[in-house]
C-alpha cells in the first residue's frame, strides 16, 4: 500500500503537494528567519521522507519524499559549522555527528530543533536502526548502546580486538561489528557479546550490510559472502575472482540495503556484482564506466545506482534489461555525494551545496533545492535533464559521463560506420548451466552476433543471433569447480560488403553451477556405531554435506554422501543437527532436525563374581546407592546393558586391581539399576567408556 501510494504521489498534481508543505514551511520560515521560539512550537514532517545535510549553509533540512519539497529546517550548533556532518536517522531519532570533532547532537523533528549533545571523540562510528542507537569505537575496539534521547550510555559497554569495521544494526536491534583480524562478525545485543562468527581469515577485508534486515559480511580476499538468517541458518556464498583484484578496501557495498539484493562494485574493474541474498545466486556485468572515483553502490527496484562523485551523478543501470540508462545529475561537477536508500526512495545529496534528488521504485525522480526559502510559490521547478538533452540545473565543471552512449564518436552512428564492439557482457550461473546477456553494438551493417571462447564440452544456445537479437546466449555442461570467461563478437559488413568482426573485453568470471538448496528432510538414529543421520540431497546435488550438531556433545564433520555416522555421538540425550549442501558456488541453508537419541540396548556376560555378591543400585555409586537388587554367583549370565556412566570411585575391599568410576545400567531379573563396571563384560576396562559401542548414559 505505501509503495502504491508514493507512485500515486510522484505522479500527482504539483500544487497539492506545494500548498501541503507550505503550511510547515512557513512555521518554519518564520521560526529561523524572523527568531520566533521553536520551544513552544510543534511540527508534523511527512512521514515518507528524510533529513539531509546542508552543512555548507549551517543547515539540516527535511525533504518531503513524494514532493520533493523542504518541508523542515534546523541551524547546526555553531560549533560543527564548516565541519563534515554526518546525518544518522532512524524515526524520531535524528543525530548529527561531527566527523571532525566527534561531538552528537540531537534533533527533536517535533520542534526543529537541535538539542543535547554529547562529545564522544573522532572518529567513533554512531549508528541509529530498529529503535536502538550504538556507538563504535573502530581505534579501541569499544562498543556501547546508547540512549537516542539523551545519548548517554545504556547499559554496559564491550571490548573487542581492534581495529573495527563498518558496523550495522539488524532488524532485531542488535550490533554486528566486523573484526577482521580475527575474521569474524560479533553481535552486541543487550549490553552482551555473542559467540563470534567466522566469515574469513585472520587479516581478510571485510564489508558489512545489512540486507532485508539481516548481516551480510563480504570478504573480498577470498570472494565470498556470508549470510546470517534470523533463524541462525548460515548461506555462504562463492563470488566471481574478479572480486580478489578488488584495492586494499576491498569491494564496494552499502551499509544498509532495504531489499534482498546487495550489489557490490569492484574498483577499477567495472565488475558488479548483485547477489540475492535469500538464495546465495548472483550475476556478475562487466560494465563499461569510466574511470571516476565512487561509493558504493544502492538498489533500488531492478536498478542499481553507482555515486560517480567525479562527475557529481548517479550512474543508472537497469539489472532486468542488462543496460545503462541515462545518468542522473546531482551536481553536474566533482563533488561528494551522500547516498542512501530509506522509505522505499533513494535520495542523493551534495553536502556542500543546494542540490539533491529523489529517485523511486519507478526511476521516476525529483530535483530538491535545499536551500529554497520557501516552499509554496517559490521558483518554478524544472525536470532534471539527461546529459546533452539540455542545460542542467547548475553548469557543470565538465560533462556527466554517460554509459549508454559510445565514447567516441559521439551521437547517433554516421552512414556506413562499422559498429563498436559489444558491451555490457553480463553472466549468470545456473544449475548446469550459464547465460550471457550482451548490449548490442552501435553502428551499421550489423548481420549478427557469436559467443566467442567456448570451450570443448560445452553446448550454448543459439549458436549465433540476428541483429534483431535475442542478446543473450545460454551455455550448458562445464565443471562446477571451473571458472568461464567469454566474449561477444559482433559480425558485420562495412561499405564495400567486406566481412568483419569486432570482440568485446572477456566477461566476468562463473560458474555452471549456483549455491545448493537445503536439503531434504533430516532423520537421525541411534547405533552401535554412533549417530546416523540421512537426508534427501537437494535439487542439483551437491559435492559435499557439513553436517553440525548441538546436544550433550557439539562436533562438526564434512562428508560426500547423503547419509553419515558420527562416531563422536554416543551419549544419550537430546540433539540438534544441521546439514548444509556444499559445492564450488557456496553453502546452501541448512536443514536442522532436533532428536532425542538413546544407544541401542546390547547384551553383555556377567564376570568378576563368582561365589561373590554383585550390587544393582539406583544411582552410580557402589556404597550408597539404593539397592535395587543382589546378584550371587552369576558369572556367565548375560544381562541387557543400557548405556554406562561415570560415577562414584569403588575400589574392591578384597582385590585392588579391581578399581574404578565406570558403571553399567543393566536390566537384570526385570530389575534395572547400576553396577560397577568390572561385573560386565562390556568393551575395554572400568575407568573408560566403551562407546560407541555402548553409550553414555549422560
Amino acid at each position: 500500500m505505501r509503495v502504491a501510494a508514493l507512485r500515486t504521489a510522484f505522479r500527482r498534481d504539483r500544487l497539492t503537494g506545494q500548498v501541503a508543505a507550505g503550511l510547515t514551511g512557513v512555521l518554519v520560515i518564520a521560526a529561523v528567519v524572523y527568531g520566533v521560539g521553536t520551544a513552544s512550537a510543534r511540527y508534523r514532517l511527512a512521514d515518507v521522507g528524510a533529513w539531509l545535510n546542508a552543512g555548507a549553509r549551517g543547515l539540516a533540512v527535511h525533504v518531503n519524499g513524494p514532493a520533493g519539497k523542504v518541508d523542515g529546517r534546523t541551524a547546526l550548533p555553531a560549533q560543527m559549522r564548516g565541519h563534515r556532518i554526518q546525518v544518522v536517522q532512524d524515526g524520531a531519532t535524528v543525530l548529527l555527528v561531527d566527523l571532525d570533532t566527534g561531538v552528537v547532537s540531537r534533533i527533536d523533528p517535533s520542534q526543529l530543533a537541535v538539542g543535547r549533545n554529547r562529545a564522544l571523540g573522532a572518529g567513533i562510528q554512531v549508528l541509529a536502526a530498529a529503535g536502538r542507537a550504538y556507538t563504535v569505537d573502530s581505534v579501541k575496539g569499544v562498543v556501547q548502546q546508547i540512549d537516542p534521547v539523551s545519548l548517554t550510555p545504556a547499559g554496559p559497554s564491550a571490548t573487542l580486538p581492534p581495529p573495527l569495521g563498518g558496523a550495522g544494526i539488524d532488524a532485531r536491534g542488535a550490533l554486528w561489528v566486523p573484526v577482521a583480524g580475527k575474521g569474524q562478525v560479533t553481535a552486541f545485543r543487550d549490553g552482551r557479546l555473542q559467540a563470534p562468527v567466522p566469515v574469513g581469515r585472520p587479516g581478510d577485508a571485510l564489508a558489512l550490510t545489512i540486507a532485508a534486515g539481516d548481516p551480510v559480511v563480504v570478504d573480498s580476499s577470498a570472494a565470498t559472502a556470508t549470510v546470517l538468517k534470523a533463524s541462525g541458518a548460515r548461506l555462504a556464498v562463492a563470488l566471481p575472482s574478479t572480486v580478489r583484484t578488488a584495492r586494499a578496501g576491498g569491494v564496494l557495498a552499502p551499509p544498509v540495503a532495504e531489499g534482498a539484493t546487495v550489489p557490490l562494485l569492484v574498483p577499477g574493474t567495472g565488475s558488479l556484482v548483485t547477489v540475492d541474498t535469500g538464495t546465495g545466486r548472483h550475476t556478475t556485468a562487466r560494465l563499461a564506466v569510466p574511470r571516476h572515483r565512487y561509493r558504493a553502490p544502492q538498489m533500488l527496484g531492478a536498478k542499481v545506482y553507482i555515486p560517480d562523485e567525479t562527475a557529481g551523478a548517479l550512474l543508472v543501470y537497469d539489472t532486468a534489461g542488462n543496460r545503462f540508462e541515462a545518468p542522473v545529475p546531482v551536481t553536474g561537477r566533482p563533488s561528494r555525494l551522500e547516498v542512501l536508500v530509506k522509505d522505499g526512495l533513494l535520495w542523493a545529496n551534495d553536502p556542500a551545496g543546494p542540490r539533491a534528488v529523489v529517485i523511486d521504485r519507478e526511476g521516476g525522480r525529483k530535483g530538491i533545492d535545499k536551500y529554497a526559502d520557501r516552499v509554496p510559490g517559490g521558483p518554478k521547478r524544472h525536470g532534471l535533464p539527461t546529459p546533452g538533452a539540455g542545460t542542467a540545473p547548475s553548469a557543470p565543471a565538465e560533462p556527466v559521463a554517460d554509459p549508454t552512449r559510445p565514447a567516441a564518436p559521439a551521437g547517433p552512428p554516421r552512414p556506413g560506420q562499422p559498429p563498436g564492439a559489444p558491451s555490457n557482457i553480463a553472466v549468470t550461473p545456473g544449475a548446469g548451466t550459464m547465460r550471457v546477456d550482451f548490449q548490442p553494438s552501435q553502428g551499421t551493417g550489423v548481420t549478427g552476433y557469436a559467443l566467442k571462447d567456448v570451450p570443448a564440452g560445452l553446448s550454448v544456445s543459439p549458436r549465433t543471433t540476428g541483429p534483431g537479437g535475442p542478446f543473450t546466449f545460454t551455455l550448458k555442461g562445464g565443471d562446477c569447480g571451473r571458472e568461464y570467461r567469454f566474449r561477444v563478437a559482433v559480425q558485420y559488413r562495412d561499405g564495400r560488403n567486406r566481412a568483419g568482426e569486432r570482440v568485446s573485453v572477456a566477461s566476468d568470471p562463473v560458474r555452471p553451477c549456483v549455491t545448493p538448496g537445503a536439503p531434504g528432510k533430516v532423520s537421525a538414529t541411534a547405533t552401535a556405531s554412533g549417530a546416523r543421520l540421512s537426508w534427501t540431497p537437494p535439487p542439483g546435488g551437491a559435492t559435499s554435506y557439513k553436517v553440525t550438531w548441538d546436544g550433550p556433545v557439539q562436533g562438526t564433520q564434512t562428508v560426500t554422501s547423503a547419509s553419515a555416522t558420527l562416531g563422536t555421538v554416543w551419549t544419550n540425550g537430546s540433539y540438534t543437527f544441521s546439514v548444509a549442501a556444499v559445492n564450488a558456488a557456496g553453502t546452501g541453508a541448512a536443514s536442522t532436525s532436533s532428536a532425542s537419541l538413546t544407544g541401542p540396548v546390547q547384551r553383555y556376560a556377567v564376570r568378576s563374581n563368582g561365589n561373590s555378591n554383585g550390587y544393582i543400585r539406583s544411582t552410580a555409586d557402589a556404597d550408597n546407592g539404593a539397592l535395587v537388587a543382589t546378584m550371587h554367583d552369576n558369572n556367565g549370565e548375560v544381562v541387557d546393558v543400557h548405556c554406562q556412566e561415570k560415577g562414584v570411585y569403588y575400589r574392591h575391599p578384597n582385590d585392588s586391581s579391581l578399581a574404578g568410576d565406570m558403571y553399567a545400567q543393566i536390566t537384570w531379573n526385570g530389575k534395572t539399576g547400576y553396577v560397577i563396571g568390572w561385573l560386565i563384560s562390556t568393551p575395554g576396562d572400568w575407568t573408560s567408556p566403551a562407546g560407541p559401542t555402548v553409550w553414555a548414559c549422560k
